[in-house]
């Protein structure tokens, strides 16, 4: 990125091998939705000219001489890298909750520059975060580890029961797999909003199997569809899986009383206030709770996951690029013309 809403791919001087880190060579690198926001807008974070890519698969090219690697994971294995950068040391990880690290940083973003290259360096906060990818899982299915982790998350914190009727605000990737684990767990109806009619149309071509209905949200943000899909009532869970307050706010209508609604998608920085009826959630005994990132031990579900259905859920990646078109992987995000999209240098 040379600046916001510009590209180049340049050559550039090999990343240096840290003695307590490692190389990789990148097979794939999945363009997230932050990495997206980072390109069109800017973020303090990613000081042009900078390397964006978190979401990175590849092969360990070298190791540090000084390099703690996990047990199974050696020179030239085949790996993903956790994007979640934590010391280890304070109460959330230490407690199992390393995704709230009171230190975490972020690979992709200062100062470890990211994986949209041919080789990238892992720096030594980062050398526990490798996973070694089972043999049969494709490269371009395994970046999508890192979100898909996170959609676990919401899911465990949106604690879907058996008999569950299921709402998912957010037809991206994120919902299509919430969607898909939903059902799982024993939701008896899963429906998902959206304000793109095209964006639906691909969901539903994908995940159309585990979902009973889905439409454009209405002027009343599809409070009207979902109260009508279910007598009134409302629904048991609501997921928003859409950087939206709009959509914040319809959650609360469109919950039914004691119902559960995780927001999962956070909103801009420069405006991340949400005006809410605090009334649906008093009279309602509503239970509002937030999602964000993904721990260890929820990479490591969600790649035996991506493992064992790879057939089923390998259609969300819509789009690869080469390293070379990356700005056009770009222009197919802003369109909306795909889901998950995945550079492969």
């Amino acid at each position: 990125m040379t600046a916001v809403d510009a590209v180049e791919v340049r050559e550039t001087e090999e990343p240096a091998l840290d003695s307590r880190g490692a190389i990789l060579r990148i097979e794939a690198c999945g363009v997230c939705g932050t990495d997206a926001r980072t390109f069109f807008n800017g973020d303090p974070r990613a000081p042009s000219p900078w390397i964006l890519g978190h979401e990175a698969v590849g092969v360990v090219e070298e190791v540090g001489a000084d390099a703690v690697l996990p047990t199974d994971v050696a020179k030239g294995d085949r790996v993903f890298l956790g994007s979640i950068l934590t010391c280890g040391e304070c109460r959330w990880c230490l407690g199992g909750f390393q995704n709230l690290c009171e230190h975490h940083l972020l690979f992709g973003y200062e100062p470890f520059p990211g994986a949209y290259a041919d080789y990238a360096a892992v720096p030594p906060i980062a050398t526990k975060n490798l996973m070694k990818l089972p043999p049969d899982l494709p490269s371009d299915l395994a970046t999508t580890a890192d979100p898909f982790a996170c959609a676990l998350n919401g899911i465990e914190m949106l604690d879907v029961q058996l008999g569950d009727k299921v709402v998912i605000i957010g037809a991206g990737p994120i919902g299509c797999w919430q969607a898909v684990m939903a059902r799982d767990r024993g939701a008896s109806r899963v429906w998902i909003i959206d304000v793109s009619a095209e964006r639906l149309a691909i969901a539903s071509e994908i995940v159309g199997h585990v979902v009973d209905d889905a439409w454009v949200s209405a002027d009343d943000n599809g409070v009207g569809d979902v109260m009508e899909q279910t007598g009134g009532e409302g629904a048991d869970r609501v997921s928003v899986a859409a950087p939206s307050t709009v959509a914040q706010q319809a959650a609360l209508e469109m919950a039914a009383k004691r119902a559960r609604v995780v927001y999962f998608a956070g909103l801009p920085k420069h405006d991340p206030t949400s005006p809410l009826d605090m009334n649906q959630l008093h009279y309602k005994e509503l239970a509002i709770l937030g999602a964000y990132g993904a721990t260890p031990h929820q990479y490591k579900v969600t790649m035996d996951y991506l493992d064992r259905r790879q057939d089923e859920l390998g259609k969300v990646v819509t789009h690869r690029f080469p390293l070379a078109q990356i700005e056009e992987a770009f222009s197919t995000i802003r369109s909306g013309a795909g889901l998950k999209v995945v550079i492969e240098p």
